[in-house]
């Protein structure tokens, strides 16, 4: 762990190093944090609000691999994530020779109700969206969703992952997926599933449902659990 070392940046990945900025941006008084100092501040955090967290900053840990994405890519259009957290709209200018050519939203979901929140309320501001979301669309807003060639799923993880190095342990990690596995909103939607199916929801649904929501099923113990619940 000698990453945790204050003010030491060697034995991070660059992905880490993004989640980390991304952690530090998340909140002003964070900014010029090291990670020993995140350590201390995720540390002393409630349980209950970790996964609020881990979300925020997964969102910003999307809009610098974007960023990253496009400025890698060595054409003339260069990607900047707006100074303010709470830009009107958008969170990344993209300009050529310094002029303005688009401004985009980044949204880091597994459901599309974020992106018809957003076209509600900035309906000229293109999305850049997650994998998984942009293939449940299916193109429903044409060109004003583009998959950003990023998983939910992953970025999730990895932002897991590195709030549980900083913090020395892996209680994040059980926490977020437990709090989804035992989510009313889950299981609720589970249930209204079979509902409208006329049936049970079956082991399969369930596994879908949880899918989407951004836990990874690797053995049938998920899926027992929302069972359980219903």
């Amino acid at each position: 762990m000698s990453q945790l070392i204050s003010g030491q940046r060697h034995g991070w990945t660059a992905d880490q190093e993004l989640v980390i900025k991304a952690l530090q941006r998340s909140k002003k008084s964070l900014n010029t944090a090291d990670t020993e100092e995140l350590g201390d501040y995720l540390r002393a955090m409630p349980e209950e609000s970790l996964s609020g967290v881990v979300s925020n900053v997964k969102g910003i840990y999307h809009e610098f691999l974007i960023r990253r994405a496009e400025n890698a890519d060595k054409d003339e259009v260069r990607a900047q994530v707006f100074e303010a957290t709470n830009h009107p709209g958008a969170d990344i200018e993209f300009t050529i020779d310094g002029a303005l050519v688009r401004e985009v939203q980044a949204k880091a979901v597994q459901s599309p109700q974020a992106i018809f929140a957003h076209f509600e309320a900035y309906p000229d501001t293109d999305v850049l969206a997650t994998s998984e979301v942009t293939e449940i669309l299916k193109g429903a807003f044409g060109d004003k969703v583009s998959d950003s060639g990023f998983r939910n799923e992953s970025l999730t993880r990895e932002t897991e992952d590195t709030f549980a190095d900083i913090m020395g342990d892996r209680r994040v990690l059980d926490f977020v997926e437990d709090g989804v596995l035992t989510s009313p909103l889950l299981t609720a939607a589970v249930a209204a599933r079979g509902i409208l199916n006329g049936a049970p929801p079956s082991k399969d649904d369930i596994r879908e449902m949880l899918e989407l929501a951004g836990v990874a099923v690797a053995t049938g113990y998920a899926v027992e659990i929302v069972l359980d619940l219903l």
